[in-house]
Formats: structure tokens, C-alpha cells, sequence
């Protein structure tokens, strides 16, 4: 990849992550995504196994239980990583 095309990649995601409230959960962690990397069928099964029921569950959600999960039922060692995979896949398959 081109370092310009690699740039305009690196700007699109920018984007990505500003405005991800706008984007849906689903449609960022698409079923497609959930089913290569990690041992759950979509987002909301991965969500369910922490017991994320609600928007409230999920604010209150320790953070080493959701590091915990990502490592024990992805192939990523942080959340970090597996947002900056599924933000990358989420932009080449909308803005490419």
C-alpha cells in the first residue's frame, strides 16, 4: 500500500472513531468480524457472556473482565487491538 493511500486509510479511521456513536455496535463488530476472530457468532453474544445486558451493565463493566474476555475468546491480546482490527475491516469494507 502506497504511503498516500495508507494516510487517507489512517484518516478515514479517524473518522471512524469520532463519530463511532454513530455507527452502529453491530455494523462495526459485523457478524462476518465476530465469526473470524473470535469464538462467538456476533457482538451480542460476546456482550451476553460478560453479562452486558443493557447500556448500564455495560458502563459499569470492570475493565479487566472485558481485557479478560477479549484475551480468553479472540485471537487479540486487548480490546485496543481488537478495535483497531474491526475499525480497520469496518473501513475498507464501507470507504473502499
Amino acid at each position: 500500500m502506497q504511503t498516500r493511500d495508507r494516510l487517507e486509510l489512517i484518516e478515514q479511521e479517524c473518522r471512524i472513531r469520532t463519530n463511532l456513536k454513530e455507527i452502529q455496535f453491530t455494523h462495526y463488530f459485523s457478524n462476518d468480524f465476530m465469526e473470524k476472530y473470535t469464538q462467538f457468532f456476533c457482538i451480542e453474544e460476546f456482550l451476553e457472556s460478560l453479562g452486558v445486558t443493557s447500556k448500564s451493565s455495560l458502563s459499569t463493566l470492570p475493565s479487566a473482565n472485558w481485557e479478560q474476555q477479549v484475551k480468553s475468546a479472540t485471537i487479540f491480546s486487548s480490546w485496543d487491538e481488537m478495535l483497531n482490527k474491526a475499525g480497520e475491516e469496518y473501513a475498507f469494507e464501507n470507504y473502499y
